[in-house]
C-alpha cells in the first residue's frame, strides 16, 4: 500500500482524508429521441482499463450505514465521489494510491454522513469493480456498481402487491441535466405511467419515485427506463416488513446465469421480460450440489410481457440458474420468506419480519470473476457461490483479496453442479478472485440472523 495519507479503511484504524478535486466524467451521449425497440449489447467484463462505476442506492445516516468495496488487480487510484445535491456545493470525496491486487471496504460515513449519498467509483487502472452494502437495523441490501450504460435499462422482478413497497432511484452522476422517459409492464401488459413520460433529472443528483403508489396491486411488474437527453443509472429498492432488497437495471441477452437463487427457508421466484415485438421460446435449467436437474421449465414468453417461474415448486433450498431463451430478454430472481399460516382456527400468528432478496444474472460463464466485499467483516456471513453448466469437472482457485498478501484456496466443482464455499469474515480479508480453467460463473452473498442479500459477480479480463 503507498501514499495512503490519512485514509482509513474498514477495519482498519486510520482517519479518512477528503479531498475535494476535478473529477473526469465521459462525456455524455448525444441528444436524441429514445429508442425503445432497440436492442443494446452491454458488455459486463472489465479490463485493463481505466473505468468509472456507479452506485446509485447508498445510505449513510441515522438509520442505514453503506460500505463501498473495490477489488482491482494493478496498482491503482481510487476515487470515491459523491455528488452534493444542493446547488454549487462540491462532492465530498475520498481518494486513495494502492498497491495491487487487492481489495478495500470504505465506510462512507467516514466521507460523507447526510443520509442518501448516490456515487460514482473511478480506477485509474484496471481490472477493477465496486459494490455497496447497504445496512440497517433488520436490514441488508446489496447493490452491484454499474460499469457500463446501455441507452435502454430493463428492470425485471417486481412487485407493488399489498404490503411491498417499491422505490425506483433515478441517478444522474453528470453534471449535464437528463430527460428519461419510465414505462412498464405486467402480467396484463403494458401499464400506463402518465406521469413519468417525461422526468427531469438534475445534474449530479437523483429523484425517487414510489411506484408502488403509481401502480399498486401488480404481481409481476416490469420497468424500462429510457435517456432522452444526458445519462441516469436506474435502481430499484423493494420493501417487505422493513428488509430491503435492491438491484439494477441491466440489458439483454439471450442467457442468464443465478450460480444461486436462495439461501435457507427462502422462496425463489425467476422472472423472465420479453420486451421485443415477437414471443420467444425460453428454457429454464436448475442444478443441485450433484448434479443438474435438467429443463424443469420450458414455455413462450408473449411480446412485451414477463413472466414468473416459482422454482421453489421444484426444489427447495439453494439452487443454480440457467435460462436460455430463442431472443433477447431480462431476468432477476427475487427470495424471500413465505408468510406463516396459522393452523385451523387459532389465533393468527405473531410473525417473524419477512426477509426478501434479488439478484440480476450474469449473461455468460466467464473464466475469472472478482467479487468485492466477500469475506469481508461486514456484520454476517458470507458465501462463494459457482455454478459450472459444463459436462466436466474443474478446479477452481479462490484467491482471497485485501492490504496484504494472502493464501489462495483450491476447490473441485463437479459438471453440471453449484457449489456453495462459506467464509470466515476475517479483517484482512475485503474481497475475492476467482479463477477457472474452464468457464464457470461466480455471485456471492452475505447474512445475518434478519436479512439476506445475494451479489452477482464480475467477469473480468486479463
Amino acid at each position: 500500500m503507498k501514499g495512503f495519507g490519512a485514509a482509513r479503511f474498514a477495519g482498519l484504524g486510520l482517519v479518512t482524508a477528503l479531498i475535494l478535486l476535478a473529477v473526469s466524467l465521459p462525456k455524455p451521449p448525444d441528444a436524441g429521441g429514445p429508442e425503445f425497440a432497440e436492442i443494446v449489447e452491454t458488455s459486463t467484463e472489465v479490463s485493463a482499463q481505466p473505468s468509472l462505476w456507479y452506485c446509485p442506492w447508498i445510505n449513510s445516516g441515522a438509520t442505514r450505514d453503506t460500505r463501498i468495496a473495490a477489488a482491482f488487480l494493478a496498482d491503482v487510484d481510487v476515487v470515491f465521489t459523491h455528488p452534493d445535491p444542493r446547488v454549487g456545493e462540491p462532492p465530498d470525496i475520498g481518494q486513495f494510491n494502492l498497491d495491487g491486487p487487492g481489495a478495500i471496504i470504505q465506510d462512507v460515513a467516514e466521507i460523507v454522513n447526510r443520509g442518501d449519498a448516490p456515487a460514482f467509483v473511478e480506477f485509474s487502472n484496471g481490472p477493477a469493480t465496486a459494490v455497496a452494502i447497504v445496512s440497517g437495523e433488520a436490514s441488508l441490501s446489496g447493490d452491484q456498481c454499474v460499469g457500463s450504460i446501455p441507452r435502454l435499462w430493463h428492470i425485471a422482478g417486481l412487485t407493488t402487491r399489498d404490503d411491498y413497497g417499491l422505490t425506483l432511484r433515478l441517478f444522474n452522476p453528470l453534471a449535464e441535466n437528463a430527460k428519461v422517459q419510465v414505462r412498464a409492464a405486467s402480467e396484463l401488459g403494458s401499464e400506463a405511467l402518465p406521469d413519468l413520460q417525461e422526468i427531469d433529472v438534475v445534474g449530479r443528483t437523483w429523484t425517487d419515485i414510489d411506484v408502488a403508489a403509481a401502480i399498486p396491486f401488480l404481481d409481476n411488474l416490469v420497468l424500462t427506463v429510457g435517456a432522452e437527453e444526458g445519462v441516469v443509472i436506474p435502481t430499484v429498492i423493494q420493501r417487505l416488513d422493513g428488509e430491503e432488497a435492491n438491484w439494477n437495471g441491466t440489458g439483454l441477452s439471450t442467457e442468464w446465469l443465478f450460480p444461486t437463487a436462495a439461501l435457507g427457508e427462502l422462496s425463489p421466484r425467476l422472472s423472465v421480460w420479453n420486451p421485443g415485438d415477437v414471443a420467444v421460446e425460453v428454457e429454464v435449467d436448475l442444478f443441485s450440489r450433484s448434479a443438474g436437474f435438467g429443463s424443469v421449465f420450458t414455455g413462450t414468453i408473449e411480446a412485451g410481457r414477463p413472466i414468473e417461474f416459482p422454482i421453489s415448486d421444484q426444489s427447495t433450498g439453494a439452487v443454480g440458474i440457467r435460462v436460455r431463451a430463442s431472443g433477447p430478454v431480462s431476468a432477476v430472481v427475487v427470495a424471500e420468506d413465505v408468510p406463516l399460516e396459522s393452523p385451523g382456527d387459532e389465533e393468527p400468528v405473531d410473525p417473524a419480519p419477512r426477509r426478501i432478496a434479488g439478484t440480476v444474472g450474469s449473461p455468460e460463464p466467464a473464466l475469472r470473476w472478482l467479487l468485492p466485499g466477500a469475506g469481508g467483516f461486514l456484520g454476517g456471513e458470507s458465501s462463494i457461490w459457482l455454478l459450472n453448466t459444463s459436462g466436466d469437472p474443474v478446479t477452481v482457485t479462490l484467491q482471497p483479496l485485501g492490504l496484504t498478501e494472502l493464501t489462495a484456496d483450491k476447490v473441485r466443482l463437479e459438471p453440471t453442479s453449484f457449489r456453495r464455499i462459506r467464509l470466515t469474515s476475517n479483517a484482512n480479508v475485503f474481497g475475492y478472485r476467482i479463477e477457472s480453467a474452464i468457464p464457470i460463473t461466480a455471485s456471492w452473498s452475505l447474512q445475518n440472523d434478519d436479512a439476506v442479500a445475494l451479489f452477482s459477480g464480475i467477469a473480468f479480463e486479463e
